[in-house]
């Protein structure tokens, strides 16, 4: 094999390690974030009904 062959091939490990350049710290913090976006868009929604409901029981009267 040439050498420039092995360079070729150390690049390529190089470029795959440093494309993961997440932290274990920041995989775990995702998920988390992610639940609150979705906790909150949940009780807005919630509200969003309730005052839906509230404004159809007021029309309907």
């Amino acid at each position: 094999m040439s050498i420039s062959g092995k360079r070729v091939v150390r690049a390529g490990a190089v470029q795959r390690r440093g494309s993961n350049r997440m932290s274990p710290k920041a995989l775990y913090a995702r998920p988390m974030a992610l639940r609150q976006l979705y906790t909150d868009a949940g009780t807005l929604m919630r509200r969003g009904q309730r005052e839906a409901a509230a404004a159809y029981q007021q029309n309907s009267r």
